[in-house]
C-alpha cells in the first residue's frame, strides 16, 4: 500500500513507487534518487547532531536525543539540557527526563547521575560507510553513535571505532524505535561491521524552509518542503 512521503513513518525503510510533480522527479533523478531507490525519513534525533562529552571514564558520544533528555547542573548554578551545553561547559548530572532505557544505556557507556561532565564539542553532519556481516550498507552519526561493542578487544561506540577494523556488535543505545531503525540495516547484536569511509554528509536543500529530511541508501541527504514530499509516494519494505 502506497502512502506520501510526508505521511510515512520516521526511521523507517521505504522505497519510492512514485513522484506525481514531473518537475520534481527529474530533480531527485539528477541527484540520484530514482523510482524504486530506498530511503528513510530521519528523525529529530538523526538530524540534530551528538555531542562528545568527557566523563569520568574518558569521552564517548551521545545521540543528540539522549543528551536532549540529560540534565546538567552547571558549575554557577544554571540546569540545561547536555544538548544545550556550550563546548568547555562542565557540570554534574542532576537527572533524566527519560526511564530505564536511557539509563542503561548511559551505564554502558560509563556514565551515571551525579557525575562530572564535560562538554567537548558537538559533532558536524557525517555519513558512515559500512560492511555489515558482508552487506554494505551507510549511517548517520547519530546512528554509528548508538551502537556498542569491541573494536580490537576495547569496548567502544561504532562511532570511534577506526576505518578498516572489525567491529563486534554487542548493544544498541536507546529505546525500541532506535533498534528497530538501526537493526533493519542489518546492525543487532552479534553482528560484525567494517567501517571502509567517515566523510561529510551530503546534504542538499531543495528548497528554502525544508522540513522534512530524508537519506536514501547511498548516505544522500535530501531537505524537502511539506508539500513537496505530499507528492512523493512510497510503500514500507
Amino acid at each position: 500500500m502506497s502512502l506520501t512521503l510526508r505521511n510515512a513513518p520516521v526511521e523507517t525503510n521505504l522505497m519510492l513507487k512514485a513522484v506525481t510533480s514531473d518537475s520534481l522527479k527529474n530533480r531527485l533523478e539528477r541527484m540520484g534518487l530514482h523510482i524504486g531507490s530506498e530511503l528513510a525519513i530521519m528523525s529529530e534525533d538523526s538530524v540534530q547532531h551528538p555531542v562528545r562529552i568527557k566523563g569520568p571514564h574518558g569521552e564517548v558520544l551521545l545521540a543528540a536525543g539522549m543528551a536532549s533528555k540529560v540534565i546538567v547542573h552547571h558549575d554557577d548554578g544554571h540546569k540545561t539540557p547536555v544538548f544545550e551545553m556550550n563546548p568547555g561547559e562542565h557540570g554534574h548530572i542532576e537527572g533524566l527526563t527519560a526511564g530505564s532505557q536511557l539509563e542503561k544505556s548511559l551505564k554502558i557507556l560509563g556514565i551515571s547521575e551525579g557525575d562530572d561532565i564535560k562538554l567537548v564539542r558537538c559533532l558536524p553532519p557525517m555519513t558512515y560507510r559500512a560492511v555489515v556481516d558482508g552487506k554494505q550498507t551507510s549511517l548517520t552519526e547519530g546512528m554509528a553513535a548508538k551502537v556498542w561493542g569491541e573494536c580490537d578487544g576495547i569496548a567502544c561506540q561504532l562511532a570511534t571505532c577506526g576505518k578498516g577494523r572489525p567491529f563486534a556488535v554487542k548493544n544498541i543505545l536507546g529505546g525500541p524505535r532506535a533498534a528497530k531503525s538501526i537493526s533493519a540495516i542489518g546492525i543487532k547484536p552479534g553482528a560484525n561491521v567494517t567501517l571502509e569511509t567517515v566523510e561529510p554528509a551530503r546534504a542538499i536543500g531543495m528548497t528554502p524552509g525544508a522540513r522534512i529530511i530524508i537519506m536514501t541508501k547511498e548516505g544522500l541527504r535530501l531537505h524537502l518542503r511539506p508539500d513537496q514530499a505530499e507528492t512523493m509516494l512510497v510503500t514500507e519494505i
